[in-house]
C-alpha cells in the first residue's frame, strides 16, 4: 500500500458549501477538514480574528496515491466540473501518510536552569532527571514553546515554593503545576482550564513525571464562574494566570477569593501595548507589581495584593 497522499486545497463557495460536502463524503475522496478565510487582528488588549464573509470556505481533502500527479488532478477536475465556479481546486500537494514523524517538531528547549522535554527524548541519558520536566504535547495549550509560558518558569524558578498552597488558571497540559509540585509545592496544586482535554493531559504528564494524581487537583471550567471558584482554596500563597489581558482582569475576583494577603499573583498572556493600562488596572484594584519579564510582545507581570 502506498505511504504518499495528494492533498488537495479547494475554495468553496459558502452558498454550495453543504450540498458540496454531503457529495464529497459519498465519493472516494476523504474530507480533512474545511475552515473559513480569516484575517488576524491587534486589538487594544491582544489579538483577534475577523471571519471575511465574503471569501468562500477553504476545504482540505485527501486521495491515495496511486498514478501520476497529473491524472489524479485530471480526475479531481473531472469530479468537481459540475459545480463550475462554486468549487475551485487552488492548490495540490504530496503528503506522507500518517506517522510519529510530528513528533520531531517538539524538541527539548531549555528554560532557565531547567529543560522540558516530551516523553520520547532521549534526553534523560544527557540531563539530570531533577532538573527535566516530561510535558507530552496534545490537545490543550502548553508545549513549553510559547514565551508567556517559558517567562513564569522562569519567574517560578526564583521564588520560594516549598510548602506554599499554589493555583494555577489557564493550565493547560500542566506543565506549571508539575514544577510547583516538583519544587515541593504543597498538595494538591490547583491546575483550572476550560478545556476538557486538559484533565487527561494533566494527569498523563504528572505520570510521565513520575507523580501521583493526587498531587494535582485538575478542575475543568471557567475560573470566574461561581462553582468552579467555590471548589479553590481560600488562602492560596500563589496564584498564576496565562491566558490574556482581558481574561486576566475578569479573574480579578478569583485571585480576591483565592490568594491570602500579601500573596503573590503572576499576571501573564499580556501583549506589551496594553500593558500600562493592565498595570493601572491592577493599582486600581490594589495590586503592586513588583517584578516582570518579556518574551517578544507578551509581557509578564508579578503583583502582591492586599486585601482589606
Amino acid at each position: 500500500m502506498s505511504n504518499d497522499w495528494l492533498k488537495y486545497t479547494l475554495h468553496v463557495n459558502r452558498e454550495q458549501e453543504e450540498l458540496f460536502l454531503a457529495e464529497l463524503l459519498d465519493s472516494a475522496y476523504t474530507l480533512g477538514w474545511t475552515e473559513p478565510q480569516i484575517e488576524v487582528i491587534t486589538t487594544e488588549n491582544g489579538y483577534d480574528y475577523v471571519e471575511k464573509e465574503e471569501l468562500p470556505i477553504v476545504a482540505y481533502v485527501y486521495e491515495v496515491k496511486t498514478a501520476s500527479d497529473e491524472e489524479h488532478v485530471s480526475r479531481l477536475q473531472s469530479f468537481l466540473q459540475p459545480w463550475g465556479d462554486g468549487v475551485k481546486l487552488v492548490a495540490t500537494e504530496q503528503v506522507e501518510e500518517a506517522t510519529d514523524s510530528w513528533k520531531d517538531a517538539f524538541q527539548p528547549v531549555q528554560v532557565g536552569d531547567w529543560t522540558i522535554a516530551p516523553s520520547w527524548s532521549e534526553l534523560a541519558s544527557e540531563v539530570p532527571a531533577e532538573r527535566t520536566l516530561r510535558i507530552d504535547p496534545g490537545a490543550a495549550f502548553g508545549t513549553g514553546y510559547h514565551g508567556t509560558t517559558q517567562d513564569i518558569l522562569k519567574i517560578l524558578q526564583r521564588l520560594p515554593l516549598d510548602g506554599k498552597t499554589i493555583v494555577d488558571v489557564g493550565a493547560g497540559s500542566g506543565i506549571l503545576s508539575i514544577f510547583c509540585v516538583r519544587q515541593g509545592a504543597a498538595q494538591p496544586v490547583y491546575a483550572i482550564d476550560i478545556n476538557p482535554e486538559s484533565s487527561y493531559e494533566i494527569l498523563h504528564n504528572v505520570q510521565q513525571n513520575g507523580l501521583p494524581e493526587s498531587c494535582v487537583r485538575v478542575i475543568i471550567g471557567d475560573a470566574s464562574e461561581p462553582d468552579v471558584i467555590a471548589q479553590l482554596p481560600r488562602q492560596a500563597d500563589l496564584l498564576f494566570i496565562n491566558i490574556g489581558a482581558d481574561e486576566d482582569i475578569a479573574m480579578l475576583p478569583v485571585v480576591k477569593h483565592s490568594l491570602a494577603k500579601a500573596g503573590t499573583v503572576i499576571f501573564s498572556g499580556i501583549v506589551e501595548w496594553s500593558r500600562e493600562s493592565f498595570e493601572a488596572t491592577l493599582r486600581q484594584h490594589g495590586f503592586t507589581v513588583r517584578d516582570e519579564a518579556q518574551s517578544a510582545e507578551w509581557v509578564t507581570l508579578v503583583a502582591q495584593y492586599c486585601s482589606e
